[in-house]
């Protein structure tokens, strides 16, 4: 695990947020990055051949890239997962899995939400009507 957040490891592995410097006489390589609206050395190894500048490049780029999507696959498996204790749920109230699908899936519509939970549109329009009065 890097100690980049995902915004930053989604600029890592973009190909364009990458160059190699070459020093005032040319003869060797620094790899800089743009992460944060800034150019910046990123590579404390100086290159001096190009061939393997760009190896450590892609190198590193296929590491930040992997890492990138086992913390996406992960998040995905803790929502399904969450999802599915609360769709099982004996113990919550229809309103309170409403509440909890809304804040667990933002991006879900009522009728997504009311589909998942096997309920009525209204239903979840008055669950969420409730909490936000």
């Amino acid at each position: 695990m890097t100690s980049w957040n995902d915004e930053q490891l989604e600029r890592l592995v973009n190909i364009d947020n990458h160059k190699m410097v070459k020093d005032s006489a040319g003869e060797t390589r620094w790899m800089h990055s743009l992460l944060n609206g800034v150019w910046d050395i990123h590579s404390i190894k100086v290159f001096e051949e190009e061939k393997l500048a760009y190896s450590w490049l892609y190198f590193w780029i296929t590491k930040w890239d992997e890492e990138l999507r086992l913390r996406k696959s992960t998040r995905a498996i803790q929502v399904r997962k969450r999802l599915k204790r609360i769709k099982r749920s004996v113990r919550m109230l229809v309103s309170d899995k409403v509440i909890e699908l809304s804040e667990l899936l933002p991006s879900y519509t009522h009728t997504d939400i009311a589909n998942e939970l096997s309920i009525s549109t209204k239903s979840v329009q008055r669950a969420l009507k409730q909490m936000s009065s």
